[in-house]
C-alpha cells in the first residue's frame, strides 16, 4: 500500500489523529508521536516547512499487516514466500517537482536532546554502483544545507559498495527515499544474501513496483515515493556520526562515517514527511519482524515444527523472540532455542512456548512463562556474541543469552492433569 493510502486507510476508518495546531519538528513531533504510540498521527501545520508530517502509521503488527493487505497471523508465510518469488519491476512516469538541495525545506525532525541534531529515520537509501544495487535503511543526520553524515553499518552491503569506491577513489550514487510504501519499508529492513536486490522482495509484497530513474546520477526508486533526495555518498569525506537514540531507547556510541551530499530534491505534490520515532513502535516493527522468517527458517532446518515467531516490543524488536512449537519430542524446546539464535545471532532473550499461545500477544506470553516454566529448563549463555545495541554487552556485542522453555510437558501426571488443564468458555446457544 502506498505512502498516501496508508494514511487513508487509517483515516477512512477512524484511527487517524490530526494534530492541526502548529507544531515545532524540534522535539515537539517527536513527543507527540511518542503520547499516541500505536495510533496513526497526521501533522497538518509544521513550523518552518510546507510539508505535513504523519507517522505511526506501522506501528502495530495489525496495522501492518493490513496495509499490505493479510492478517497478521499470515506474516511470516507471506513475508517468505516474497523473499523466495521476486516481484516484477518496471518504469513508470515520475510525478516529481525538483528542486534544488536545500534541506532546510523540510521538516527533518530534532527527536532527543543529545542526539547529534536532526535526523532523518525513515530514509530508504537506494544505492547503485555498477551492475550493483541495494535498498536499505539508513539514519542520516543533517550536517549542511546539503549534507548528511550516514551510519552504514559494517559487513552490510551498501557498507561494502562504498569500501569499494572509496577504494577507487569514486563516489557511490544515491537516492534517499522518504514516504515509501508498505513493502519497501519491509524490504528495506530484511536480511538477504550478499548482492541480492531488496526491491523486488517488496515488489513481490505490493504485486508489482513502478520506478523512475534519478535525474543527476544512475538510480531509480519507486514512482510514488513522497520526498527522494538524489545525490552520493563521497569517497573521500568523513566525520563524527552520533550520539543517537536506537532500537533500545538507549543512546548509540559515536562512530566516525561516510558523508552523503544531495544535489537534487524530488517532491511528490502535498508530499508527506514521513517522521519515524527513534525507539518507537513503528522502528521496532519495521526493524525486527522482517527478521522473523529468517529465525522461522532456522527452525524448521533444525526440525523443529514452528508455528510462529515473534520480536517483542519489550525487547525492542530485536533482543527479545518468542518462539512457537508444536512439541513433538521433550528436547524440542532447546532445539528450538539454539536454532532461533543460530537465525538471529543479536538475540538476548528467547521463550519458547506451544503452538496455541498468542506470541504477539505479551499477557499470554507471560502467562505460559508463569505457569510452565520450572528450574532446569532454561538456558543461560554468558561471553557469546550479541548484539551491540545490548547495553549491556561490550562494544562489539560480547554479552549474555537467557532462554525460558515455557511448554507444557508432553506426559502430565494424572494428580496434574486436571490442573493443568486450560478453562474454555462453553460455545453460546
Amino acid at each position: 500500500m502506498k505512502f498516501r493510502d496508508a494514511l487513508e486507510h487509517v483515516e477512512a476508518s477512524g484511527r487517524l489523529v490530526h494534530v492541526n495546531d502548529p507544531v515545532s519538528p524540534k522535539f515537539e513531533v517527536a513527543a507527540l508521536l511518542r503520547k499516541y504510540e500505536g495510533r496513526p498521527v497526521l501533522f497538518e501545520n509544521v513550523r518552518g516547512s510546507s510539508l505535513r508530517v504523519a507517522g505511526n502509521l506501522l506501528s502495530s503488527m495489525d496495522l501492518l499487516c493490513e496495509s499490505l493487505g493479510f492478517r497478521k497471523e499470515e506474516w511470516i508465510e507471506r513475508l517468505d514466500t516474497a523473499m523466495q518469488n521476486p516481484g516484477p519491476i518496471s518504469e513508470g512516469p515520475a510525478d516529481f517537482d525538483y528542486l534544488e538541495p536545500d534541506l532546510d525545506l523540510l521538516p527533518i525532525l530534532a527527536h532527543f536532546p543529545h542526539d547529534q541534531g536532526v535526523y532523518v529515520t525513515s530514509g530508504v537509501v537506494f544505492a547503485r554502483r555498477g551492475d550493483r544495487r541495494n535498498m536499505s535503511f539508513h539514519r542520516l543526520s543533517k550536517i549542511g544545507r546539503d549534507r548528511f553524515v550516514g551510519r552504514l553499518v559494517e559487513r552490510r552491503d551498501l557498507h561494502a559498495m562504498y569500501l569499494d569506491a572509496r577504494d577507487h577513489g569514486e563516489d557511490v550514487d544515491v537516492a534517499v527515499a522518504i514516504g515509501n510504501r508498505s513493502g519497501v519499508l519491509v524490504a528495506g529492513a530484511t536480511s538477504v544474501e550478499r548482492g541480492r536486490y531488496e526491491l523486488d522482495i517488496a515488489a513481490a509484497l505490493e504485486h508489482g513496483i513502478e520506478v523512475a530513474p534519478a535525474k543527476t546520477n544512475g538510480t531509480s526508486y519507486p514512482t510514488d515515493t513522497e520526498v527522494v533526495l538524489e545525490g552520493k555518498i563521497l569517497h573521500d569525506e568523513t566525520t563524527s556520526e552520533g550520539p543517537f537514540v536506537d532500537l533500545t531507547n538507549t543512546y548509540d556510541v559515536v562512530r566516525e562515517q561516510p558523508v552523503f551530499v544531495i544535489d537534487r530534491i524530488a517532491l511528490r505534490k502535498n508530499a508527506v514527511y514521513h517522521g519515524l520515532l527513534p525507539g518507537g513502535n513503528e522502528h521496532r516493527l519495521l526493524m525486527g519482524a522482517p527478521r522473523t522468517p529468517t529465525i522461522y527458517r532456522s527452525l524448521r532446518a533444525a526440525g523443529v515444527d514452528v508455528a510462529n515467531v515473534y520480536l517483542t516490543e519489550g525487547g525492542s524488536g530485536w533482543l527479545d523472540a518468542v518462539v512457537a512449537i508444536r512439541k513433538h519430542r521433550d528436547e524440542d524446546p532447546r532445539i528450538a532455542i539454539e536454532a532461533a539464535i543460530r537465525g538471529h545471532p543479536s538475540l538476548k532473550k528467547v521463550t519458547v512456548v506451544d503452538a496455541d499461545v498468542d506470541v504477539t500477544n505479551p499477557h499470554d506470553v507471560n502467562y505460559a512463562l508463569t505457569m510452565y516454566w520450572e528450574a532446569g529448563k532454561e538456558l543461560v549463555l554468558r561471553n557469546v556474541k550479541g548484539s551491540s545495541l545490548d547495553p549491556m554487552a561490550t562494544p562489539d556485542g560480547i554479552g549474555c543469552k537467557l532462554a525460558f522453555d515455557a511448554t507444557k510437558p508432553l506426559r502430565v501426571p494424572p494428580e496434574k492433569e486436571l490442573k493443568m488443564r486450560k478453562a474454555e468458555l462453553a460455545p453460546e446457544r
